[in-house]
């Protein structure tokens, strides 16, 4: 009885431990988010086309995963939206360097930037 008894006491405390991580998205993910953010800005400031490109592309993926965490939460629909409104921003972005408009590319990467504070302001937790 005694074995039966902390199986269950093991299997609840498993339960919400693996539940508390699905709940709170990757911190791991943000501070890549926020390198490669920090890597577009400066290449799109150097005119690096190529690796602008790959830095908005990188972002754009990232993003699809944050996306698809908010979608799989539920009850976030504005995280959801802004993650969208970046990942079409990161698409305009990888146009705007291969076309060099790197003023375009500037601008869409500081509304990015700005999306990306406005979502921590609703959902990052300190």
């Amino acid at each position: 009885m005694r074995w039966q008894t902390f199986a269950f006491a093991l299997l609840l405390a498993l339960g919400a431990t693996a539940r508390s991580a699905e709940d709170d998205i990757d911190t791991d993910l943000m501070h890549s988010i926020e390198d490669t953010n920090k890597s577009l800005a400066s290449n799109i400031a150097a005119q690096a086309a190529q690796a602008a490109g790959s830095d908005a592309k990188e972002l754009d993926g990232m993003f699809a995963q944050v996306e698809s965490f908010y979608v799989r939460k539920g009850d976030a629909p504005d995280a959801v939206a802004l993650a969208k409104k970046i990942r079409e921003l990161s698409v305009r972005i990888q146009q705007s360097v291969s076309a060099s408009d790197f003023a375009a590319a500037t601008d869409n990467a500081t509304t990015l930037a700005r999306t990306c504070k406005t979502c921590h302001s609703y959902y990052k937790k300190s």
